[in-house]
């Protein structure tokens, strides 16, 4: 998706770029070592990092990830009184089906999100389940690739995880991939996203926000990404605008980022970073299309600290262990605004002091 030529391309500033790892998934997936060392390192270090999808046995998956911006066009073009029909707070109590509008999260300062969005879920596309997987036509139309895309993504993801989880020595029936088994249900997402235009040089269309799931893939063809590094903003107060750094598009490669479930299961050994999406510095904002599969355990799965000698033992188990499904409520309650959702820094941003 381009933008228009009222919002030309932008570059950004070489000194305004994270400095993330890239990993090889071919690499990992043929066993090396020294990619299996890189991975955790980025991992820790950063939670961020680029994969490297070049490799011709993932020539499939990137066709299935064009297809699916294609896709993207169609839904968003559909007409409000089609898309209500689909909204996503009333079709899924979990979030993991139907339609976003503009404006329903909250992003900060009283303001809203300017970003649609579409919900398919991994269960309904795999047919891993008999609840009713609601979609329209466009969809309908383009199940094949979907599911070749949430598929191949599923199974890169399994390859992360697995190498996550021998570089950490986390025993059988707790490792990564234990919780969120491939043929099992699970309430993984694929989301498409429409940023809209936007002239004001300052508009922030997403708030700052950690990942709710486990891992999180995206695909972008136009800056806007942005993450902040694990080095700033560990206390209220202590960062500034300044101190955001984006992710540039990379052809043949995804983003992928930890989530807070890994997080929490590796005590903050592994780095569910902040980020969100906003236009790049003194620029508009361009009409910004996206992509993410984002992973989550398996809904019953208490999100407690793994037995490793590699990650640190937490200091008490505390009163509020909650379950993946749990936190993914808690978690939407906190994005959509609502006063019980409790703290709200802590739950949307991991307590970096972004949000009081």
């Amino acid at each position: 998706m381009s933008s228009s030529s009222f919002f030309p391309e932008v570059s950004v500033p070489s000194n305004k770029l994270a400095e993330l790892g890239t990993i090889s998934l071919h690499k990992l997936q043929v066993g090396s070592v020294s990619e299996q060392n890189l991975l955790l390192k980025t991992c820790i270090e950063d939670g961020f990092f680029f994969l490297d999808l070049t490799h011709p046995s993932y020539e499939s998956l990137l066709s299935d990830i064009d297809i699916a911006f294609k896709l993207s066009g169609a839904l968003f073009n559909y007409p409000p009184e089609i898309k209500t029909l689909f909204d996503v707070d009333k079709v899924s109590d979990l979030k993991i089906n139907g339609y976003k509008p503009k404006g329903r999260n909250i992003v900060g300062n009283g303001k809203s999100d300017g970003f649609e969005s579409w919900v398919l879920p991994r269960n309904g596309l795999l047919q891993l389940t008999n609840e009713p997987f609601s979609h329209p036509p466009a969809i309908a139309s383009n199940l094949p690739s979907l599911c070749g895309l949430v598929g191949g993504l599923g199974a890169a993801a399994h390859i992360i995880f697995s190498s996550l989880s021998t570089s950490l020595s986390i025993p059988e029936g707790q490792r990564l991939e234990d919780f969120q088994r491939e043929s099992c249900p699970s309430p993984d997402i694929l989301r498409l996203l429409k940023y809209h235009a936007n002239t004001n040089t300052e508009c922030i269309p997403q708030t700052p926000h950690t990942d709710l799931g486990s891992l999180t893939f995206v695909f972008s063809s136009t800056p806007g990404l942005q993450v902040l590094p694990m080095s700033v903003g560990q206390k209220p107060g202590t960062y500034s605008e300044s101190d955001w750094r984006y992710v540039p598009p990379r052809p043949g490669h995804a983003v992928v980022n930890i989530g807070d479930c890994v997080s929490v299961m590796t005590n903050g050994l592994l780095k569910s970073a902040l980020h969100r999406v906003g236009p790049v510095q003194g620029c508009a904002m361009p009409e910004r299309y996206s992509l993410a599969y984002l992973m989550r355990p398996e809904d019953q799965t208490v999100l407690r600290v793994l037995d490793s000698p590699l990650i640190p033992r937490p200091i008490s188990h505390g009163d509020d262990v909650v379950t993946s499904g749990e936190w993914i409520r808690k978690k939407f309650k906190a994005l959509r605004g609502q006063k019980d959702a409790g703290n709200f820094d802590k739950i949307i941003a991991g307590g970096r002091g972004i949000l009081i």
